[in-house]
């Protein structure tokens, strides 16, 4: 967690910033999707293209997004060190982009009707799907561009997970680990749809609240599949010895 207020604001504001790219490019992807006739190879095509384009705009969006948050923050954090300047992490390559596409899109909504779900059905699950990979790919290259200041900051010992108040599980887990400090060579995981965000760690910089709670939680469990049981069961209010509990509400979902 930050040292200052002004940073724990900054990354709160961050992560909210990212949220909202991320409802924008939706949009986008909802609007495109629906050019999309199965029996039509053309107007998959042309989806493609589209989507490709969303990824790859939306890339550099967020790591123009993460680099300007980056400076803020370390401005407030290490004010007395000397300036740095942020490189921006490159958009996703396009046969990346398309390959998530296909994963998602097409051989998704297969799989639906092979499962013999309703063409409609199908469809809707196939968006589910390739908005999470779109979004996910596009918010990447911002996590990348932070990953690199790390990497490039010599004040800084490493970078943490922020989670929302809900997250997931498998976010959860990964945020109960604590700072990842810059000599590891540990990528930010993501799935598709997670709104988890990283926040530069100094010295002197504190674990995030929630990761410390995820700790705890983690110690307790020591399982995946325990450790999201009783994340549910914490949300439901129903986890022994909680009795509501004051901790920080603990979901099974990410938002």
């Amino acid at each position: 967690m930050a040292r200052t207020r002004e940073g724990q604001l900054l990354t709160e504001l961050y992560r909210r910033q990212q949220i909202s790219l991320r409802a924008t490019w939706m949009r986008d992807v909802v609007a495109f999707y629906r050019m999309w006739e199965l029996k039509d190879p053309a107007s998959y095509a042309a989806m493609e293209r589209a989507l490709i384009i969303v990824a790859r705009d939306g890339g550099m969006q967020a790591a123009a997004l993460a680099a300007n948050y980056y400076e803020a923050f370390r401005a407030f954090e290490v004010p007395t060190a000397r300036l740095i300047s942020i490189p921006l992490a490159a958009p996703p390559p396009d046969e990346q982009i398309r390959a998530a596409i296909a994963a998602t899109a097409k051989h998704g909504v297969l799989r639906g009707l092979q499962a013999g779900q309703p063409y409609e059905q199908a469809m809707a699950n196939g968006l589910v799907e390739v908005s999470g990979a779109v979004t996910r790919l596009a918010l990447n290259t911002g996590r990348e561009t932070i990953q690199q200041g790390v990497k490039r900051d010599p004040e800084a010992r490493g970078w943490s997970r922020v989670t929302s108040g809900d997250a997931c599980a498998f976010c959860a887990m990964l945020a109960s680990r604590g700072p990842v400090y810059k000599e590891d060579t540990v990528d930010f995981e993501a799935h598709d749809h997670c709104s988890c965000a990283s926040e530069p760690f100094y010295s002197g910089s504190n674990w995030p609240p929630e990761s410390m709670a995820y700790r705890e939680l983690w110690e307790e469990t020591g399982s995946l599949n325990s450790f999201r049981t009783e994340l549910r069961n914490q949300r439901a209010g129903t986890a022994p010895g909680t009795g509501g509990s004051s901790k920080p509400d603990m979901g099974s979902t990410q938002k």
